[in-house]
């Protein structure tokens, strides 16, 4: 009984934690598979230096098609930079965007005007025993006249102890909104702007103009099998180097 009556005070204190929680900790979960996850925050609950630079209210419920989301996150890239040299690539791959959309459009026409969306993607494009999976998570939202995006983590490799536990995997850092120097940030691209806060572009944060959205269309990819298969031989290998590929003009690791 002495035991219980200790623990309670802990029980009590998580939930106090708990109920003061912001951002990604105080979400509500709508959708989620082994890929993706999909919940809704509410706007008082996210953390916000600049109370000017999200809307009190938004103009929910949205309805987009499938096909409108692919053409929102299809062609948005991103650069890596590192003391390796600076990488270029899309966000999202189409197979990966195509595994949540539908359940995103549901979760756009069930936001409450009060209420943002959170989305956590994770992805495989190699599908390898041993290739790992990256991660990438985001709000999204509408006003009168914008639909905007906000990242956090951009294609942010998982660990192999974490990919498989749903608790694990979906367990991110907050998503500031707030401009600061990063090094791995949103490329500009057709179709958005980035948001001005403090005077400053925010490159995590993309706005989509709601007359322009017709105009917005997916560009197709050409795949490289090379890349894959160079990347999957590569992990592979217990000694790596770095050659030069003579006929690709990249560098690889074998």
């Amino acid at each position: 009984m002495k035991f219980f009556r200790l623990l309670l005070p802990c029980f009590l204190l998580i939930g106090f934690l708990q109920s003061c929680a912001s951002g990604v900790k105080s979400r509500s979960l709508l959708f989620r598979s082994n890929e993706f996850a999909i919940y809704t925050v509410a706007r008082d609950k996210i953390n916000l230096k600049q109370e000017t630079s999200v809307a009190k209210t938004f103009a929910h419920p949205v309805e987009l098609t499938e096909d409108k989301i692919l053409d929102l996150l299809g062609n948005i890239r991103f650069r890596e930079e590192s003391s390796y040299g600076d990488v270029n690539q899309y966000i999202f791959e189409e197979k990966e965007i195509k595994e949540f959309a539908l359940d995103l459009v549901d979760g756009l026409q069930k936001l409450k005007p009060d209420q943002l969306l959170l989305v956590i993607s994770k992805y495989n494009p190699v599908k390898s025993v041993v290739s790992h999976y990256s991660r990438t998570a985001f709000y999204i939202w509408s006003t009168d006249t914008s639909i905007e995006i906000l990242f956090g983590e951009l294609q942010k490799e998982i660990s192999y102890d974490e990919q498989g536990n749903y608790f694990d995997w979906s367990n991110i850092p907050d998503i500031p909104f707030e401009h600061f120097p990063q090094s791995t940030y949103v490329l500009q691209g057709q179709g958005f702007s980035f948001k001005k806060v403090g005077g400053f572009r925010n490159r995590h944060w993309l706005v989509f103009d709601k007359t322009d959205l017709t105009k917005l269309k997916f560009e197709k990819r050409k795949k490289n099998s090379n890349e894959i298969s160079n990347s999957v031989d590569a992990d592979m290998k217990a000694d790596k180097k770095i050659s030069r590929d003579e006929e690709d003009g990249v560098l690889l690791e074998e």
